[in-house]
């Protein structure tokens, strides 16, 4: 097991091939100020770059997943939304294309940039006392953090227009009905359960994993021809590669 603190705001431990991301700000709910932006950025792209690394969980300290931007930060300050542009879409971009399932424990409110963080995971499993909030409209600005692409695609556009225009809460019950949570797990079993699926995941075949999550990303734009045609490219590469000969091998000789 090999662990990194930076500056105790993010800390990053891998454990059996998966990476846990944690925001450790429990005071202010894992609000998002700059040195933290910083600290997840790098944590993203460790998790992105070592090839020890096959899956990645995004998850927070205390009660609380991440209540979003710090905004007491912003406040006349010009030039703020180009500072952290580029942290976000290092943060999110990698978590939503990087070539390894990505999972977000969501143990408490998941707001702003928080809730972006958890929708830019490919699964998140939430405690069912946690919940939603684009909040954004409370304080005179527009949506951001790619929520605009997210979440409409996950719950139509209609119910992410009205989440972005009235700025109310929507439960962890709410959001597994409406398919943004996965599964809803007590806390105490929260991690427990996280933990035993990526497990799982991370003992799996990588490469057609990250295969998957590729398809999915590049079919979200495309044609369904144009998705078929992507498909059997990768395909192709899976069939020349270890794990297709290992497994089929070991299907054939009906061994794990």
């Amino acid at each position: 097991m090999t662990e990194m603190a930076a500056e105790q705001l993010v800390t990053y431990t891998v454990d059996g091939g998966v990476a846990w991301i944690r925001l450790n700000r429990p005071e202010k709910r894992n609000a998002v100020s700059g040195r933290l932006r910083s600290a997840l950025a790098a944590a993203v792209r460790d998790a992105e770059r070592d090839a020890g690394v096959r899956v990645v969980v995004v998850t927070g300290s205390g009660g609380a997943f991440c209540a979003g931007a710090d905004v007491r930060e912003f406040q006349g300050r010009e030039g703020a939304v180009e500072e952290i542009r580029k942290d976000y879409e290092r943060i999110l971009t990698g978590l939503r294309t990087m070539p390894k399932p990505s999972i977000a424990a969501v143990n408490g409110v998941a707001a702003g940039i928080g809730a972006s963080l958890a929708m830019c995971c490919d699964l998140r499993y939430a405690v069912p006392e946690a919940y939603f909030k684009e909040a954004f409209v409370n304080i005179g600005l527009t949506v951001d953090g790619g929520v605009s692409w997210l979440l409409p695609r996950i719950v139509g556009s209609g119910k992410a227009l009205e989440l972005f225009y009235t700025g109310d809460d929507f439960s962890a019950v709410e959001a597994e009905r409406m398919g943004l949570v996965n599964h809803l797990v007590e806390p105490e079993d929260l991690e427990p359960t996280v933990r035993a699926l990526a497990q799982r995941l991370a003992s799996g075949p990588t490469a057609a994993l990250g295969a998957m999550k590729r398809s999915v990303n590049f079919a979200a734009t495309a044609t369904l021809e144009e998705a078929m045609d992507f498909e059997f490219l990768l395909q192709g590469v899976m069939m020349e590669g270890p794990d297709f000969r290992d497994r089929v091998q070991a299907f054939l000789e009906r061994r794990a």
